[in-house]
């Protein structure tokens, strides 16, 4: 790639002059400093104002802290693709960008400064006998003001001892307990805060726990805790959000890490598609892109039919009932994800295990396929009991009669029940539970062999459904910060999906529909930090905890 520069001056006369420098690099700099490839002469342009860089097959351009700012388009931005045909504004400069195959052209026009007229030079010799040319100028003035400022507030803390005066902020309220111990951070004064101190009261994730082999690959990155974690800013939080700070690395991630799993990304606009984690056939978790049909699957072993659980008039515990995406999906008391599935809570009303029409209030217990056939046992014997001990009226025929003034219970410790058809009766109705009416309508089982059978054990086992309660790992995301939107208007095809399969998540796009990264009136700004954390935070050892007497005592030192 060949960045090609050209300087066009038109002189009064209106002849033009044109300098073209050809740079075969992928990336530029423009400023006042003497190390920029292309230097800026406006008194508004910073030392270091703007980069371009190519970046997979794209040009962008990046802010590199100026005070007037770059802009695209008469935009100002902090970092944005730029597109052929873009005018790029730096200072005073205005560039037009050209991009043709492997070269990139970026053409700017100034105008020449006249020749000083005979007026002017005698202003400027009159101005020259006057007392104000030889006092200092404001300039001056201002700078030996803030000398003699910045030496006061060094000389007096170190002459009475108090070094209040050298706070450069108010501390957050995650630090407020140590505010008065400023040696717990600042180990080695007037040096930067290190990782070792941060450390000593907090553990770090297993993501977090790469950090010293990283910084040995990339010694020149500096990465610390402090880059991230930015105190003396009172109550705005510790953790830096400005998505240039992510986007300065994961633009082209491959120069950090060779066949990285991490796509690059430069901005939300070009965020890659989101990719869900699934099961693969041979059950290992695996990333797809959403809308990758064909893998894209949610292979939880479990039948659900969304198309028919939200038809109106459904048949209920109490009568009709017709059910909502709230009726089974609750939010959890952290108010940002929800609740797991609930046989008891969300699905008994409607799906009750019952068995045996002469025992109306008996259920099968959920959630142990072992624990089915003794229940059934159970059940039927107390059956059997109550109706004479014989199995008569158990396997169709007529109950057994009582002899006039027989007491019942006296015919219950005469005939003792027969096992054999209390056990046939449970392992009917075992069969019909599990392949055709209760476990059956929604669950995948499978039958043992003979030899696995035994007196006692349930001959069928089910498939463990294992429902995810996290689609997206590498993601944070707040159902309840979105409350105010219909689950439909994010999950569109649900009153239509008639499989578990269905993968019923939303593209990105949906998402860049209100996300934007500029404030946009009506738009949620949305850095990398909205969605994406580096590590989870944890909390101080026990060994490394005070008692609140100690601390209260500590303030009155």
């Amino acid at each position: 790639m060949v960045f090609r520069y050209i300087h066009e001056r038109v002189n009064q006369n209106g002849s033009r002059e044109r300098l073209v420098t050809e740079f075969p690099q992928a990336e530029l700099v423009f400023g006042r400093g003497g190390d920029s490839q292309i230097l800026l002469t406006s008194q508004r342009a910073s030392v270091h104002h703007a980069r371009l860089e190519w970046l997979g097959g794209s040009l962008f351009v990046s802010d590199l802290g100026s005070v007037t700012g770059v802009r695209v388009n008469n935009q100002r931005v902090a970092r944005a693709q730029v597109k052929s045909g873009d005018i790029l504004s730096l200072a005073e400069l205005e560039i037009e960008v050209r991009i043709e195959s492997d070269i990139i052209e970026l053409t700017a026009t100034t105008t020449s400064v006249g020749v000083e007229s005979e007026a002017q030079r005698l202003s400027g010799w009159a101005s020259a006998l006057h007392i104000e040319h030889y006092l200092p100028s404001m300039r001056v003035l201002v700078v030996g003001v803030l000398l003699i400022g910045l030496l006061g507030c060094l000389l007096y803390p170190l002459g009475t001892q108090r070094f209040d005066s050298w706070n450069s902020g108010p501390i957050s309220n995650a630090h407020k307990l140590i505010e008065g111990d400023c040696q717990k951070c600042h180990a080695q004064p007037f040096a930067p805060v290190q990782d070792g101190e941060c450390l000593a009261c907090h553990k770090l994730t297993e993501h977090s726990k790469d950090m010293d082999s990283f910084t040995k690959r990339h010694p020149n990155l500096e990465v610390r805790c402090a880059e991230c974690h930015m105190e003396h800013n009172g109550d705005h939080g510790l953790i830096r959000k400005e998505a240039d700070f992510c986007v300065g690395c994961h633009a082209d991630i491959s120069k950090l890490k060779k066949d990285s799993a991490v796509l690059d990304v430069s901005s939300f606009s070009s965020h890659p598609e989101f990719r869900v984690s699934v099961k693969d056939a041979s059950g290992r978790a695996t990333r797809v892109d959403v809308t990758d049909a064909a893998r894209a699957v949610d292979s939880t072993q479990i039948k659900l039919n969304h198309k028919v659980h939200l038809k109106a008039g459904l048949r209920g515990k109490d009568g009709p009932v017709t059910l909502e995406c709230s009726s089974c999906h609750h939010l959890s008391a952290s108010f940002r994800s929800f609740e797991p599935i609930s046989f008891n809570k969300d699905c008994r009303d409607c799906h009750a295990l019952g068995f045996d029409e002469r025992l109306p209030d008996a259920q099968v217990p959920h959630g142990d396929a072992e624990e089915v056939y003794p229940a059934l046992f159970t059940e039927y014997t107390k059956l059997h009991l109550l109706q004479g001990g014989r199995g008569g009226a158990v396997s169709g025929g007529e109950p057994a009669r009582l002899r006039p003034g027989e007491q019942e219970s006296v015919r219950h410790k005469e005939e003792p029940v027969d096992v054999g058809v209390v056990a046939r009766d449970a392992r009917d109705a075992e069969k019909q539970l599990f392949t055709k009416t209760g476990c059956f309508l929604c669950h995948s089982f499978s039958e043992r062999s003979t030899q696995e059978r035994t007196d006692t054990n349930s001959h069928y086992t089910i498939t463990k459904p294992e429902i995810p309660n996290a689609w997206l790992p590498g993601a944070r995301f707040s159902h309840g910060a979105h409350e105010e939107f219909s689950c439909e208007s994010c999950h569109e095809k649900t009153r239509t999906s008639q499989k578990t399969s269905d993968l019923l998540l939303p593209a990105k796009k949906l998402c860049q529909q209100c996300h934007s990264e500029e404030n946009r009136e009506g738009y949620v700004s949305s850095g990398c930090a909205e969605c994406h954390s580096y590590h989870d935070a944890l909390g101080i050892p026990g060994e490394k905890k005070q008692s609140i007497a100690d601390y209260l005592h500590s303030l009155t030192r």
